[in-house]
């Protein structure tokens, strides 16, 4: 009886440590994060930047930028409203359709994209040109600057590198 009292009381805590470990691999809470298919066509449509985000399940790097990073209420307020979120998990099988029509998995445009690890992100055009991609942990200033680069249209005119040399 006890034996079997302490496998159903280890397996229930195996269990709650995976969902817990899931749902901190997701994309971050209070986000509108889209499907890659809905946030292009949204994008396209309103003309509005897209920031893309690239995790996978079990990234340390992606739960520490959601605690210390996309925690911030200023930066949700901004991508929230000056940008169409799109998440895209790096080793899923989930179909997506691309904007010329072809479906393919999240997992194989992350390798189309050369997503080497996660997080990684990119930033679109609202004509879904992509703008630059940067990889691993941003603090909160980078994520700032590099919507701040976007937004004001400073891509137009000169390149990330060269843009955050004058900040």
């Amino acid at each position: 009886m006890v034996s079997r009292m302490l496998y159903y009381i280890s397996s229930l805590l195996l269990l709650l440590s995976i969902f817990s470990e899931a749902s901190l691999a997701a994309p971050p809470e209070g986000y509108q994060f889209l499907s890659l298919t809905k946030a292009m066509k949204q994008s396209s449509e309103e003309q509005k930047p897209m920031f893309l985000y690239f995790g996978r399940y079990g990234c340390t790097t992606c739960r520490k930028m959601h605690k210390e990073v996309f925690s911030d209420a200023a930066l949700n307020d901004e991508f929230a409203e000056k940008f169409v979120l799109a998440y895209v998990d790096t080793e899923s099988g989930n179909r997506i359709r691309l904007p010329n029509g072809e479906r393919t998995t999240e997992m194989q445009f992350a390798s189309r994209n050369r997503i080497l690890g996660t997080p990684t992100f990119i930033y679109f055009s609202g004509d879904q040109k992509p703008l630059f991609k940067r990889a691993g942990f941003q603090s909160i200033k980078q994520m700032g600057l590099f919507n701040e680069f976007v937004l004001d249209g400073h891509y137009k005119t000169s390149k990330l590198k060269e843009y955050l040399a004058t900040k």
